[in-house]
């Protein structure tokens, strides 16, 4: 068990349902980590962050207080930070960074070069592939969050995403970085694939490498390597879809599940689906928790949690 520390900008992650998130995510850090210090940046005065102090103290976080009309010095703060502990404490061996924010790329670049693993827990919706390109391993925060989710007494399936579905997946990737104005690279797609279905695997459908998949995928979809630089991949003009056809016909079931913009019980719109003969499995989804939080990431539900329970609406 390594010993590691946290690191949290808490502007560019806010889990909305802040305590259960906090709570959720020593447990899941201690599985593999003996955290010896975590440290929150953020200006506390701002209207939403306003409750998290008390929640964050009660799990020992030191709170470093970064005033709003200071630009970017939430993240100087972070940066500066975590390279003094480098040497101030050289038995810490894991740096696990909250945030999803680009101009931490160069911290990366020098934790790894003193031998420090890093993980990041993200907000996959703003989070920069280049960024977690660069981590040892990453995280979307949403799988902390529903850790205690009462379907996790289910075993899990061994069943993958279908070839069909992950080209579907990797033209929906493309189309949102370009979206985005990102520069969908080879290897970031790859990442921003992984943050909209982390179950995604090219060698679990038969590829012996990323390139192989990445070769076959452009063949099924209406992606090409742009004519300015055959580093970069783009949408073909010729065949530019729209944001509905490119979304995934799994997500148009599980919309077709809810009733607008009221309220759902994760068990009723799984239901639904199950009425509907819609296998989840088949689009490379073990339960259906990652489902409707992978719609989240992508802005067409919205969910809320009330004890064990999970709710889950189309944005009002």
């Amino acid at each position: 068990m390594d010993n590691a520390t946290i690191l949290w900008d808490i502007e560019n992650v806010t889990p909305k349902n802040d305590h259960k998130f906090i709570a959720n995510l020593f447990d899941f850090l201690e599985e593999e980590n003996k955290v010896s210090s975590a440290s929150c940046f953020g200006d506390w005065t701002r209207p939403h962050l306003k409750k998290l102090p008390s929640n964050l103290s009660d799990y020992n976080f030191e709170l470093i207080h970064i005033p709003k009309s200071r630009k970017n010095s939430a993240d100087m703060a972070l940066i500066t930070h975590a390279t003094e502990m480098i040497f101030l404490y050289p038995h810490l061996q894991r740096f696990i960074l909250i945030t999803g924010d680009a101009d931490f790329r160069p911290l990366l670049t020098t934790l790894k070069k003193h031998g420090k693993e890093v993980w990041i827990i993200c907000d996959a919706s703003n989070a920069s592939e280049d960024l977690l390109a660069q981590a040892d391993k990453y995280f979307d925060y949403r799988t902390i969050m529903t850790k205690d989710y009462e379907e996790d007494q289910e075993e899990e399936s061994t069943e993958t995403i279908s070839k069909e579905a992950a080209f579907q997946l990797f033209a929906e990737a493309v189309n949102l970085m370009l979206k985005q104005k990102k520069k969908p690279s080879p290897g970031s797609v790859k990442v921003k694939m992984k943050l909209l279905n982390e179950d995604f695997s090219e060698s679990k459908i038969g590829y012996k490498s990323w390139k192989a998949f990445l070769v076959d995928a452009i063949e099924h979809t209406n992606v090409e390597y742009s004519t300015e630089n055959s580093n970069l991949l783009t949408i073909a003009a010729r065949s530019r879809t729209t944001s509905t056809e490119q979304l995934p016909e799994i997500f148009k079931y599980l919309l077709n599940s809810l009733n607008g913009s009221n309220w759902t019980s994760f068990a009723k719109s799984s239901q639904h689906l199950q009425e509907k003969k819609v296998s989840i499995k088949r689009y490379g989804y073990s339960k259906f928790k990652k489902l409707v939080f992978d719609a989240e990431k992508r802005g067409l539900v919205e969910t809320k949690n009330e004890g064990i329970h999970w709710y889950l609406r189309q944005p009002a």
